[in-house]
């Protein structure tokens, strides 16, 4: 019990109660484990055009986070489908072929947005103290392996990479909360709308990877659209104030 009262959290925006069995140092050090291990295995898209934007993108939304002491990282990576992903302490990766369906600034800052808002609210960590809690975790994990010498930096960073994509009430959280750090930076929340719709008109009934745990389609816009009011009030106070 006071392991439980102890590890408890509050997500930004929303203020849903969290449980996370991590503290944020190690948070930093399981993100950035993971990330070594991504980008040890994955191709990285070099046009200095192509990954100035997404930086450009990314720094901007990251600086109105509360996070702006981390030590925010934005790749490209050389994959044709539609995808984005983000790992504890700020390491996010965009795929090439999301460029399919964010075909403006505005929308490449919806799908980032995103990806910001689970590195801020601790949605991968979150997810690792839950499977932890349910005895699916570093014991579960050493003990299939038999690898006697496998470190717990190291299986959490495992955890880490086949947990994602997040839960569909994390994925729910992190439309809430991207809508308002891309309005905040700067970028018509409209855009969001815009970029899911290009998702449904690219995929039809088939989800790709990105969005297989995501709330469904029309559920996701109507959310969207409840939260637009205050997103676009968001957007005009960061447009009169640059």
């Amino acid at each position: 019990m006071l392991l439980l009262v102890a590890a408890c959290a509050t997500a930004p925006e929303t203020g849903r109660s969290q449980l996370i069995l991590f503290s944020e140092a190690e948070d930093q050090e399981l993100g950035l484990t993971a990330f070594r291990q991504v980008l040890s295995e994955a191709r990285l898209v070099r046009d200095p055009r192509v990954v100035a934007r997404v930086r450009r993108i990314g720094w901007r939304i990251a600086r109105v986070t509360p996070r702006t002491d981390w030590d925010w990282e934005f790749v490209v990576i050389d994959d044709d489908e539609p995808n984005a992903w983000a790992l504890p302490g700020g390491k996010v990766g965009v795929h090439r072929g999301i460029f399919k369906v964010a075909r403006t600034d505005g929308q490449l800052a919806a799908v980032i947005a995103h990806e910001v808002a689970h590195a801020v609210a601790r949605h991968g960590v979150e997810k690792v103290s839950r499977e932890l809690l349910l005895g699916l975790g570093l014991a579960a994990l050493g003990a299939a392996t038999g690898d006697e010498d496998l470190t717990a930096g190291a299986a959490v960073a495992g955890l880490l990479l086949v947990s994602l994509p997040f839960s569909r009430e994390q994925e729910r959280e992190a439309d809430h909360i991207g809508l308002l750090y891309m309005a905040r930076a700067g970028f018509d929340p409209r855009e969001a709308i815009r970029l899911w719709e290009n998702f449904r008109r690219l995929e039809g009934d088939d989800l790709p990877a990105f969005l297989s745990t995501h709330p469904p389609k029309e559920e996701r816009l109507l959310r969207l659209r409840a939260l637009m009011p205050r997103a676009l009030e968001e957007y005009r106070r960061a447009r009169i104030g640059s």
